[in-house]
């Protein structure tokens, strides 16, 4: 066991760390021997209405403008369904709705325009689009010297989403934001629609999918977790507490469940009573431990290698197009347009594989909106050297084995070579 693994373990089991795991304050000082080249960005859809309700709440009751959605992300989109490593159209593959359409849920909404459960609000598209202007201010430039051109043009940047109303939805409004400059009244720049690549949902890869990695299937279940840990255990007294407070005699779920609808909650300024704060004021980290408890019942490399293998091998392509395509470039001097910017809209359940493969978790759940940004350089006199610079939420990380924020990319695929997982979708038979 790797002396990450053993102290995220460890912490999840007992909420204390055997080993310090956070990073430490990071110079992030502009190299000027490096050039920037390319960019990904993954991230979580923002703020929805819960999944499900709790129980002993009193549902609360949505206005006009959590409905009608955030003004400035409007802009029209053009899906590209895919079907293994193939376009098809639309109705050959499945979206969420068409999987679990009976199960959701219509709430209440004092404007009578329909809402319902799991539903992307103005408030999760306005996350988004002030995360696509943050991101702007990194790589863009209304001077036309940035990473890409401050119109959006499909040829420099590619969006990918589960196909969910609310990570499309949250993918169009980070997009727009990204194009949206201040010295143009704040409309979105951009040459058509915004293209975002969508797969068939049941072998969608991007969150952890039992159907394309049946091992998942194994992770230990909320009940099995709880049933295997000691009353006297502090994630199991803070579940009980409030499963006592909300009145019912039997729940299956765990801490992520029970919190879903009090952060929701928080999210849309909606109160929230007194004493379920206090019974939840540890949940951010909780749900976070047994998230991780549950996961590596399996193992720690073969959860992440299951959940955001695919994605780190994509990642891992993405980054090696980019500097071909730049050295190409470079060679025959003739400026051809190229990828250089890769997007990712998913789920919690995408951030958190993928913070742990990068061995950065920071043992909190992620927010709404929460993202992981990678910045991709060479450098300017010897070609061969290429470098990696991570943020995570706002933080820039220290990656293991490396000496400062700017690490060696042989470096960085070194340490994740273990845990890449091609995607059964470009697995020949």
């Amino acid at each position: 066991m790797s002396t990450y693994e053993n102290t995220l373990t460890s912490w999840a089991s007992t909420g204390q760390r055997s080993e310090p795991i956070s990073n430490r304050l990071v110079d992030i000082k502009t190299r000027d021997d490096l050039q920037l080249i390319g960019a990904q960005v993954f991230f979580r859809h923002g703020a929805r209405t819960p999944l499900k309700l709790l129980p002993g709440l009193e549902e609360v009751s949505y206005s006009k403008e959590h409905v009608q959605g955030y003004p400035l992300t409007k802009w029209d989109i053009k899906l590209i369904t895919k079907l293994g490593n193939d376009i098809v159209s639309k109705d050959k593959i499945s979206s969420q709705n068409d999987m679990i359409g009976d199960k959701i849920r219509q709430l209440k909404s004092a404007s009578g325009d329909k809402i319902v459960t799991g539903q992307l609000t103005a408030v999760g598209e306005k996350q988004l689009y002030e995360l696509g202007k943050i991101i702007r201010s990194e790589i863009i430039k209304d001077d036309d010297k940035g990473l890409i051109p401050p119109i959006y043009d499909p040829n420099f940047v590619y969006c990918r989403s589960t196909y969910m109303d609310r990570t499309v939805t949250s993918a169009r409004s980070f997009l727009a934001g990204l194009f949206s400059s201040e010295k143009q009244d704040n409309k979105v720049q951009a040459k058509g629609p915004f293209e975002i690549e969508v797969h068939n949902f049941p072998d969608e890869d991007m969150f952890p999918n039992a159907r394309v990695y049946p091992i998942i299937a194994k992770c230990k279940s909320a009940l099995e977790l709880y049933g295997s840990l000691d009353d006297t255990h502090d994630l199991k007294k803070a579940r009980q507490a409030l499963i006592n407070r909300i009145g019912v005699s039997d729940y299956e779920h765990g801490i992520v469940e029970l919190y879903d609808d009090i952060v929701s909650r928080q999210a849309h300024n909606f109160s929230v009573p007194e004493d379920y704060k206090e019974l939840t004021k540890d949940f951010e980290s909780m749900s976070a431990r047994e998230f991780v408890a549950m996961a590596t019942s399996i193992g720690f490399n073969e959860f992440v290698r299951t959940t955001c293998g695919p994605l780190l091998y994509l990642m891992n392509e993405n980054f090696k197009s980019i500097v071909k395509n730049y050295l190409a470039e470079k060679e025959n001097k003739i400026q051809k347009p190229y990828q250089k910017l890769f997007v990712y809209s998913g789920h919690d359940t995408t951030i958190i594989p993928l913070a742990m493969a990068l061995e950065i978790f920071n043992m909190r759940w992620p927010k709404y909106a929460a993202y992981i940004f990678m910045k991709y350089y060479i450098s300017k006199t010897n070609p061969e050297q290429t470098y990696i610079t991570v943020n995570f939420a706002g933080e820039p990380q220290v990656l293991p084995y490396c000496d400062s924020y700017y690490c060696p990319y042989s470096t960085f695929v070194k340490n994740l070579q273990n845990r890449f997982e091609k995607p059964k979708a470009l697995v020949k038979d």
